[in-house]
């Protein structure tokens, strides 16, 4: 912030300069007058005032100087002062950033993309085929009964369960595939976001390795060369900028890890929460008891279906080791995307990125 005799010093130099220049066309525009008058009184008169006036003013002006450069020859000064040189040495300047912002947008989109969308995809569609696969029974299935022996001495007896079109253990049946279909699709996105986020961890790693250090260990080399204090003390003020990014991108590479690691667990239990429902309607003949009523050759109350028991026929508790599993996972895997955001914004407060 300048001082106030600096102030003083640019105003008054700035008021000089202009009240100079009034003065010089007043004195000019005088002896025009004066020249012009062809011995008229009036003329003469008016131009002898005028050139008057000029050297009047001109006067004041030097008074005005003399004065202040006795108060304080530094208030009169019209020297600007010389500015140091900052000599950069172009054949060991570091490289330059070039793909980190694009970089960061990438990452941000990442973290955008599993927040918002894919986690909590596959949150509601695992809790979907849990409660649809909940509600399955073996006595939605249809006993088969047939007639034993070939004489009046035949018994009603119950062959299987079966399950078919209308007779399916799950009374959701479509939407249980429709949920398995959506949660297999996500297991997929989450899969592309993954791979993603493994090249865009390298990618920063390269980053901090080839351009931050090597930025680092410029500025370091070229401070230690130096001997002016303020060429010292701005090398140690981009030494200082560039040692805070590098933590804060170190701390984005721990996350970006750790987001990898925890997707790469969660893809298992989609993926075979995913399959799970399919179970339900594989060997029900074993898991369901089937009963039959009536009696053989009778035309009244011949032999028919009675019902079919078992409990559920899916396996449930594969289903819910599973879905307890995805919801561990996802609101880690909300957090770590949180945090890498929160990480960005401060890479982005911190530093100006220049492409």
């Amino acid at each position: 912030m300048p001082s106030l005799t600096d102030a003083f010093q640019s105003f008054y130099t700035y008021i000089v300069s202009i009240a100079g220049v009034i003065a010089l066309i007043a004195l000019i525009i005088g002896g025009i007058l004066y020249l012009t008058s062809t011995g008229e009184p009036e003329k003469l008169s008016k131009a002898r005032k005028q050139i008057l006036a000029a050297f009047l003013g001109i006067i004041i002006l030097l008074s005005s100087y003399l004065i202040l450069r006795t108060i304080n020859p530094e208030l009169v000064s019209f020297e600007m002062p010389d500015l140091e040189d900052i000599v950069f040495h172009p054949s060991d300047k570091p490289a330059s950033e070039t793909k980190i912002p694009k970089l960061l947008g990438e990452i941000e989109e990442i973290a955008e993309q599993l927040k918002k969308y894919i986690i909590p995809g596959i949150e509601l569609s695992s809790q979907k085929i849990k409660g649809l696969t909940d509600n399955c029974d073996c006595k939605n299935t249809q006993p088969l009964c047939y007639c034993t022996g070939g004489s009046s001495g035949d018994s009603c007896e119950p062959r299987q369960c079966y399950a078919g079109p209308g007779f399916q253990p799950c009374p959701n049946e479509s939407e249980i595939k429709e949920n398995q279909k959506r949660i297999i699709a996500w297991k997929d996105e989450i899969m592309y976001y993954r791979n993603r986020a493994i090249a865009e961890e390298e990618d920063l790693h390269d980053e901090i390795t080839k351009v931050i250090d090597e930025k680092i260990r410029y500025y370091t080399q070229t401070k230690a060369a130096e001997t002016d204090e303020k060429i010292i003390e701005y090398f140690e003020e981009q030494i200082a900028d560039l040692e805070k990014e590098e933590d804060l991108k170190e701390d984005l590479g721990a996350k970006l890890r750790e987001l990898i690691d925890l997707i790469g667990r969660i893809y298992f239990p989609a993926l075979e929460i995913g399959i799970f429902p399919d179970n339900c309607l594989i060997n029900v003949k074993d898991k369901c008891s089937a009963s039959c009523k009536g009696e053989c050759h009778d035309y009244e109350n011949g032999c028919e279906p009675a019902d079919c028991k078992g409990g559920n026929p899916c396996p449930i508790n594969d289903i819910q080791t599973q879905f307890d599993e995805i919801q561990n996972l996802n609101p880690q895997i909300s957090q770590v995307c949180e945090e890498i955001l929160n990480i960005i914004d401060e890479i982005i407060k911190h530093k100006t990125i220049v492409i």
